[in-house]
């Protein structure tokens, strides 16, 4: 896969802090180190690179089509055991499974022990963020919930988002209706 185009960076940027665009949460580095969101480099063996080609493989997890429908993934429904994390930064789009464990985080919020956005990126800037699910009918199925790096603006950017991931060799992706 190819990396970002100065063009792509220009029409994606500007790289933001985690929570520059939430509405309820703020960027706190002190709080994101306690809760185990900052260092990344417990989790470098689960990030994918997408300038590294396909679909990600440890673990690579297709959603059935009955998952998808039975988990409401059209309607804005979560799967966990099968939802992948994404982040594009200056250089790609990185990728993770979202139930990657992440022990510190777990010991600081019980109810969410795996990992977040922040830990792709530890911590640093990033342009959007969201959730896909690659399922077996040969979609990827997308959204932008992110409370770090999610877009909430319009479907204008949003397209231009996926026309970028497009270029990076990720075909028929599905933007996902957002509830919020």
């Amino acid at each position: 896969m190819p990396a970002l185009t100065k063009e792509h960076i220009q029409i994606l940027g500007p790289l933001i802090d985690p929570f520059e665009r939430s509405r309820e949460k703020t960027f706190d580095l002190e709080e994101l180190k306690e809760r185990g969101e900052v260092d990344n480099s417990e989790f470098i063996y689960a990030i994918y690179d997408g300038m590294d080609n396909g679909l990600p493989t440890n673990p690579k997890l297709i959603l059935t089509i009955e998952e998808r429908d039975k988990f409401k993934i059209l309607e804005g429904g979560k799967y966990f055991e099968k939802c992948y994390l994404w982040v594009i930064d200056n250089v790609s789009i990185k990728i993770m499974l979202e139930n990657t464990p992440n022990v510190l985080r777990g010991s600081a919020i019980p109810q969410k022990p795996y990992v977040c956005h922040t830990n792709i990126t530890g911590c640093e800037k990033a342009m959007a963020g969201g959730e896909m699910y690659f399922c077996e009918d040969g979609n990827i199925y997308l959204n932008f919930s992110s409370d770090r790096y999610g877009y909430r603006g319009d479907d204008k950017r949003k397209t231009k988002i996926v026309e970028v991931m497009e270029y990076m060799k990720y075909k028929n992706i599905i933007l996902l209706k957002e509830f919020f």
